[in-house]
């Protein structure tokens, strides 16, 4: 089976030259991907100002639910991006596809800026947020699959953990500056101008962000993973496969153990990064800053974190980490959801950020796990479908499903129960796959 070559040894200049293009390839992913999601979560931050903005106000808990609902729409969507963003991805090259991923998804939030609300046209304002908001789960279906096949295939031999971590730690910051931007405005402005104006302002920003990845992604020649397959292709007259369709036909268990894995992290980072800020303020009536801010310093902490496993992978492994966080999860879920109750500023912070800290052993592999388990010429379409696909089935819906059974059960430790559920998924799955941190990218 052909592997990636050691491209440059004995070469300083050869080497060089590749660490320069591995860092400016990591520069690239890394902001596009910070900007899709500080589009995609500032929906999230934003939740319980939007569900007053966008919803019947006569009962907030429901209004709160129909919030989720839409949130959890997008995810419906990404299974569809998933599917053909990642096909195009394996046939005419991960950059073309990135750039315009990004400048969609910054064009959809900026056109929620604009958007008139519930008291002005009345049920068809939240119709149009979320025809916006299934535009942009189509776009983040593509999104990460495909940067962060671009960034671990562009780096350099034992560094691919340290590099993918990347992708995942740009999740965390771009989330993490949403939750600031939306707290400064929630701290600065009374809840009237918030709900009249100020909410827009964090959406507009969208935009010109989006232009910022959209050139740096642009500057970029692709992979020389991809390049040298479709080299290969060309000289022996090989007509491409249809790679979706490879990738299920051919690696359908790695897709549905890369699922498997990524179920876990996902239901629980969207759980803790979204509904329980929003449950805080809503149900519990604490202060929707102290609430924000709290989860602001978790992130932070779950963005460097990730750093720290992603670097320790490349000398461990992968399995050691993803095992260990799982069983940290499965133990500390009940604690951190105990200490985020109490409501105060600090133990929000403790709270989520000791959340981060195992949750980051899982989520912050994933990336570079997903794009070993894939040969070059299908992965990108395998690492979206899989990764999309726990999203879409668990994780975008987890803070619906989480309220929603709240609602019913009156038990708001109903959480601990779903999170720790859905981590046995990926406790299993880490069991199960061999270890992959050792071993060159396979082209074919």
């Amino acid at each position: 089976m052909p592997t990636r070559p050691e491209a440059g040894l004995g070469d300083p200049v050869a080497v060089a030259t590749e660490e320069q293009a591995s860092k400016r390839a990591l520069a690239a992913g890394a902001i596009g991907n910070f900007v899709e999601w500080y589009d995609f979560v500032l929906y999230g931050a934003s939740a319980p100002i939007l569900a007053r903005v966008f919803f019947s106000n006569d009962d907030p808990h429901a209004a709160l639910l129909a919030t989720f609902a839409t949130f959890g729409i997008a995810f419906v969507a990404r299974p569809f991006g998933a599917v053909i963003l990642g096909n195009l991805g394996d046939r005419i090259g991960r950059r073309n596809v990135l750039a315009g991923v990004v400048l969609t998804m910054s064009v959809g939030t900026a056109l929620i800026a604009a958007l008139p609300t519930y008291a002005q046209i009345g049920l068809i304002a939240p119709l149009l947020l979320l025809l916006i908001r299934i535009v942009q789960g189509f776009t983040a279906g593509g999104e990460f699959g495909g940067s962060a096949a671009f960034i671990v295939e562009y780096a350099p031999p034992g560094k691919r953990g340290r590099y993918g971590s990347w992708q995942t730690a740009t999740v965390g910051l771009g989330s993490a500056t949403a939750t600031a931007v939306v707290l400064v405005f929630t701290a600065v402005l009374p809840q009237e101008q918030l709900d009249s104006w100020g909410w827009r302002i964090p959406f507009m920003v969208a935009f010109p962000l989006g232009v910022v990845g959209l050139i740096m992604r642009m500057k970029l020649e692709d992979t020389p993973d991809y390049q040298r397959v479709k080299d290969l292709q060309q000289e022996f007259e090989v007509k491409p496969a249809v790679p979706v369709l490879e990738a299920i036909r051919h690696h359908g268990r790695m897709v549905l153990l890369g699922a498997a894995i990524v179920t876990g992290g996902t239901v629980s980072t969207y759980v803790f990064h979204n509904y329980i800020p929003a449950f805080l303020n809503n149900d519990l009536g604490i202060d929707l800053d102290v609430a924000l801010g709290g989860n602001l310093i978790g992130l932070v902490v779950y963005s460097a974190a990730t750093l720290l496993w992603g670097r320790l992978s490349d000398t461990y492994g992968r399995k050691p980490f993803i095992i260990g966080g799982s069983v940290a999860l499965l133990v500390l879920i009940y604690p951190i959801v105990l200490i985020d109750h109490i409501g105060t500023l600090p133990a929000i912070a403790l709270g989520q950020s000791l959340f981060g800290i195992c949750a980051a052993a899982i989520m912050g592999l994933v990336p570079t796990l997903l794009a070993e388990f894939f040969p070059t010429t299908v992965r990108m379409s395998g690492l979206s479908i899989a990764y999309t696909l726990a999203n879409a089935l668990f994780g975008g819906t987890a803070p619906f499903v989480v309220l929603w059974l709240v609602g019913l059960t009156e038990n708001p430790l109903v959480v601990v129960y779903y999170c720790g559920a859905a981590m046995l998924f990926t406790l299993v799955g880490a069991f199960v796959i061999r270890e992959t941190f050792d071993k060159p990218l396979r082209e074919v």
